[in-house]
């Protein structure tokens, strides 16, 4: 009798304690929407909190600056950290959502002090531990470094990825003025995040052709887009509005308007918590992240280096923030897709002290080899190459490639003496409308660029044996034209055995800018000078009975400002003005114009 009263009270405490417990459903977390939070001048911003359910104890916060969404519309990432025990706050920087103010500094100095001050208020907040990391790529990525520059004393730790670097590679690719900067403006014009916009790429990119065919100044490409001027805007030396896209325009190459708000080297000096970079290959946005890094570990504390990582994979500006099993035609083995939430999940339990380092980073630099398709290691950037390199000679006995198929030759030596190659780089000519059905599917494995009518091409042999190559390549044309300015674009590829193609490598450079984009220095009559091209930094392992292929051709595309060759100011020429560049590439012993392709180092870690 006992046993069974025993057995009927069990069995009411376990119904009980069902019915009555809080049952374990739900998202795991909760959501403070459109919280505002002051900074020093009175301007509120506007945040989303994320906070996991069960929070019992005060805890680490994820924080990212951002001109884009705040809801968790295009990623996940508060669900990752919030059931990693994080809470995860969303800030709208000035003139979005919101938040008070306007845009025109949402690239300078003001956005790392609001970034500051959202730091501290979070640190003060009953929920903080009062850790602050930062997280986030792109414009998120420079949001970082703008606050890091502040010093804000609860910030805990950084993971800048795919950092755009605002006067060095946006708005201007080597003082080359970009359209895609007019379309995201498009993308956040207002106070909403225009998906709709960016997606319609018919509409923006045809507007582009069209601005393009219509050989319109640069300078009116934002209106034909339909930005208003007024949205998006800074103050001229007078203190008058002006569009953004003009005001680059009007100090394009001047150093000092361009880099103001760029960490200075004393701002490295005083950053003193972990830094985690990643970028990819084919991002458009690595030189920009490089930069941040190299400054960073030239001036910042022995100590602070050794807790800067750097992740280099194969992707692009996408791809390194989500890596996908095919990015830009590529087709990427398992462990180049990497979980890029859970490792910097990881990452920061380590930076703040509650988890082992991610296994990845085993040491300071972290890249993957393709074509062996493994992750390798070194202690610098630099450290990744070798002192070898493969150097390629230009050359043509017919001074000029006729086509693709009677391309010139990449040779070991320099011819001892041939005649030029010519580059006819006519503004009047719109070569892009050719191109313009293969364009939206452009991908590394494309070809159709080097069948362009003023394309020149050279092919080295076939390599006898697989090759490892580590870091930057780099292209040196020595030049002479009969115009004051010029423009060239460089890709090189790998052609398989098959005839199968991968790019690796492309660059642009304008002739006035050939000794840095803030150094203009316009052609006289009969100059001959070398333009030299930088790559993106790169790892791939070329396998044996492979080519390798440089393509230069003019650069006249809808996606950058058009060089009419003039001199004149940037932006504002007029066709009825352009002129003709007859462009000598010589390929000589004497003028001897060469590829180099950096040989890779051994891993300082065995994959």
């Amino acid at each position: 009798m006992r046993v069974r009263a025993a057995i009927v009270l069990l069995a009411v405490l376990i119904f009980s304690t069902r019915a009555f417990a809080e049952p374990d459903v739900g998202p795991g977390y909760g959501i403070q929407m459109s919280r505002m939070i002051p900074t020093r001048d009175g301007t509120q911003l506007e945040a989303w909190i994320f906070k996991p359910s069960k929070l019992q104890v005060r805890a680490p916060t994820v924080f990212t600056l951002t001109q884009y969404d705040i809801d968790g519309s295009r990623r996940s990432d508060a669900a990752v950290y919030t059931r990693r025990g994080f809470v995860f706050v969303q800030v709208l920087v000035r003139g979005r959502g919101r938040s008070g103010g306007d845009k025109n500094d949402n690239l300078g100095v003001q956005t790392g002090r609001d970034g500051y001050d959202v730091v501290e208020w979070i640190a003060s907040q009953p929920w903080s531990n009062g850790q602050v990391v930062m997280f986030g790529g792109s414009f998120v990525g420079m949001s970082q470094w703008r606050t890091a520059t502040q010093n804000p004393p609860h910030l805990a730790a950084i993971a800048p990825y795919v950092s755009i670097y605002p006067g060095w590679d946006v708005p201007n690719t080597n003082g080359i003025p970009q359209a895609w900067s007019g379309v995201i403006m498009g993308f956040v014009a207002g106070r909403s995040l225009n998906t709709g916009f960016i997606a319609n790429q018919e509409y923006w990119f045809g507007k582009m052709l069209e601005h393009y065919a219509a050989f319109r100044p640069f300078s009116t490409l934002d209106d034909a887009i339909g930005i208003a001027p007024d949205d998006w805007w800074m103050s001229d030396e007078r203190g008058e509005k002006k569009s953004f896209m003009d005001m680059w325009l009007d100090h394009l190459g001047e150093e000092a308007f361009n880099l103001s708000a760029e960490p200075k080297p004393a701002d490295y000096t005083k950053m003193s918590f972990p830094i985690l970079t990643a970028t990819g290959f084919f991002d458009d946005d690595q030189p920009g992240a490089l930069r941040y890094y190299r400054r960073h570990v030239a001036n910042a504390s022995p100590a602070a280096v050794a807790k800067h990582y750097l992740v280099i994979g194969p992707w692009d500006h996408s791809g390194t923030q989500r890596p996908t099993q095919e990015i830009n035609g590529l087709k990427l083995p398992d462990s180049a897709v990497l979980n890029m939430e859970t490792l910097h999940a990881d990452w920061y339990d380590w930076a703040l002290g509650r988890g082992a380092l991610p296994t990845l980073l085993r040491d300071r630099v972290t890249y993957f080899m393709m074509g062996a398709n493994d992750w390798r290691y070194a202690k610098t950037l630099e450290s990744a190459s070798s002192n070898e390199s493969l150097t390629f000679y230009l050359e043509s006995a017919d001074g000029t490639p006729k086509d693709i198929f009677h391309s010139g030759r990449l040779t070991p030596k320099p011819a001892k003496s041939q005649a030029p190659a010519v580059v006819v780089s006519d503004p009047h000519e719109l070569p892009e409308l050719e191109f313009a059905q293969f364009v939206p599917s452009e991908d590394s494995a494309s070809q159709f660029r080097s069948f362009q009518k003023r394309a020149i091409t050279f092919h080295s042999d076939a390599l006898t044996e697989p090759t490892e190559i580590a870091g930057t390549m780099r292209l040196t044309l020595v030049t002479q034209a009969d115009t004051p300015d010029f423009d060239l674009w460089a890709q090189v590829s790998v052609i398989r055995a098959d005839g199968s193609a991968m790019r690796i490598g492309e660059d642009m450079r304008r002739a006035r800018f050939r000794n840095g984009p803030f150094k203009q220095e316009l052609l006289k009559p009969a100059q001959i000078v070398e333009i030299p091209f930088e790559f993106n930094w790169t790892a791939l392992k070329i396998p044996a009975g492979a080519r390798v292929r440089l393509t230069v051709a003019p650069l006249n595309s809808p996606s950058y400002q058009k060089n009419f060759n003039t001199g004149g100011q940037m932006g504002y020429e007029k066709i009825e003005d352009a002129r003709i560049a007859n462009i000598k590439i010589y390929h000589d012993a004497t003028h001897a114009s060469r590829l180099t392709l950096p040989i890779a180092a051994p891993s300082s870690v065995k994959p």
